[in-house]
């Protein structure tokens, strides 16, 4: 036969319906023709079956059930014939016409496909001698262009991107290629050249006349910035934690000591209560010694009234070294919701929306504030105290509205649920209103321990002994009764 067409190829788009794809090539054996879906090299039987084979006019690929070309699916015939010659001529012999043609033939037909793949339309690469089999990758122009080859994780080759050639500092009438890298020494930001062309202007690139044709890959300026706006807010947070904990440690001491004064001076006071008492005991007793008994008795009683201002005083400091405690507080957001359950990261709830009814709070584990940080062991040292009757307080100030806030009495045991604690309270005092997802800030005070008993206060004096009273007059003799006188004195 003569060879008139050059075609080695034909392509289709799938359908997901249509099954038999013509090619009008001719193949002398089944093998020369390969099949292509979507690049994926399809096998002989197992996804299609032939027909057409010696036929000039070439035949038909026809998909098995199951194998059917998918939508827009690319699907590709390649004639791809094996390089042998196997034209046996016998000396002596006519001369075999029709095979020499063929043989004329297949020797055309591998040119053809020889020279479409000069020509673009298929790139075969030949692996090492140690690696079995060749890699086919079938690429357009379009695709292929500004791409390298390369090998893949698996040694596979495949068109890839190249990032580009460092050309080192941004220069004046200077000749960039495309994807040429050069840094902008203004502020060392690291370019990609996306058109050929000689540079013009001035740095920096991001006000340069071809600012354009350049993308910027690097932004070293604003990275430094944000590093080192980072590095100082860093150091200014561990410095804040730092001066927290001091706070917070020393409010704490504050308050258990405050707490012990009250307590001693109660009772002093208790004391110096019943050493008037008995002074006033000792003066109905013994009129001489009144007046002494009555002064002691001033004096214990001066000593209560300034036992009891010490008191007085002692509760005061203790109240404000709860204050001062409870200046340590936690950023959290408002969870309307009235179910003790985990209110969710930074959140809290309230057991009851009116404030002054509240008698449970579910606070999660972790606050609102920068890091969202575990504060579980804070909330959950507020039982830790011996005064069962009140563990301690908990007080929630909305932001940026100071009239808005509530203070609660810790009744009992904090729950921890892991994630979660719920503490019980009573109300103490509120004001405002909130509204769901208010931000507030919360701060938490425990009670101090029950002091020791104090000694017990001094005996008052005892009072003087009275005078001893003058002696009467003699009395009359009496009358002589059998020779003896008898006389009496009478003591007056």
């Amino acid at each position: 036969m003569t060879v008139s067409s050059t075609t080695t190829k034909v392509s289709y788009t799938g359908n997901a319906i249509t099954t038999v794809f013509a090619y009008s090539f001719k193949i002398f054996v089944e093998a020369d023709i390969k099949v292509y879906v979507d690049n994926v090299l399809k096998s002989l039987t197992t996804h299609y079956t032939l027909s057409g084979v010696g036929s000039a006019s070439g035949g038909n690929v026809t998909f098995t059930a199951g194998n059917t070309p998918a939508s827009s699916t690319k699907v590709v015939f390649t004639r791809d014939i094996a390089r042998t010659q196997l034209t046996d001529y016998v000396e002596n012999d006519n001369f075999p016409a029709e095979t020499h043609e063929a043989a004329l033939d297949k020797l055309t037909f591998i040119l053809q496909e020889l020279d479409n793949r000069i020509s673009g339309d298929i790139f075969r690469f030949a692996e090492s001698v140690s690696d079995a089999g060749t890699v086919t990758i079938m690429l357009n122009a379009a695709t292929r262009a500004s791409k390298l080859l390369a090998f893949d994780a698996s040694g596979d080759l495949q068109a890839t991107q190249e990032i580009g050639t460092y050309t080192g500092n941004w220069a004046a009438s200077t000749a960039y290629a495309l994807r040429d890298l050069i840094k902008d020494t203004s502020n060392n930001n690291i370019y990609i050249c996306t058109v050929v062309h000689t540079s013009s202007g001035a740095q920096p690139i991001s006000s340069n006349t071809d600012v354009a044709k350049w993308a910027l890959i690097v932004d070293a300026a604003s990275a430094t910035t944000s590093a080192s706006a980072a590095a100082t807010s860093a150091t200014a947070a561990a410095t804040s934690a730092t001066a927290s904990a001091t706070s917070a440690t020393s409010s704490a001491s504050s308050a258990s000591t405050a707490s012990t004064q009250a307590s001693n001076a109660s009772t002093s006071a208790s004391t110096a209560s019943t050493q008037a008492t008995n002074s006033s005991n000792s003066a109905t007793a013994s009129a001489t010694s009144a007046t002494a008994s009555a002064t002691s008795a001033t004096a214990s009683a001066t000593s209560a009234t300034a036992s009891a201002t010490s008191a007085t005083a002692s509760a005061a400091s203790e109240t404000n070294a709860e204050a001062s405690a409870g200046a340590l507080a936690w950023k959290y957001t408002f969870d309307n919701s009235t179910s003790m359950a985990d209110p969710g990261t930074g959140d809290f709830r309230l057991d009851n929306a009116t404030l002054a009814s509240v008698t449970n709070i579910a606070i999660d584990a972790t606050s609102a504030d920068t890091g969202n940080p575990d504060v579980s062991d804070l909330i959950a040292s507020i039982d830790d105290g011996t005064n069962s009757t009140h563990e301690g307080y908990v007080f929630l100030r909305k932001s940026g509205a100071p009239a808005t806030f509530m203070a609660y009495n810790v009744t009992g045991a904090v729950v921890d649920n892991t994630g979660w604690l719920q503490i019980p309270v009573s109300h103490a005092a509120s004001g405002g209103s909130l509204t769901n997802a208010d931000t507030l800030y919360i701060s938490f005070a425990r009670s101090g321990n029950v002091g020791a008993t104090g000694s017990t206060g001094p005996t008052g004096s005892t009072g003087s002994t009275g005078s001893t009273g003058s002696q009467g007059p003699q009395g009359d003799p009496g009358e002589a009764s059998n020779g003896f006188v008898i006389a009496m004195a009478v003591a007056l």
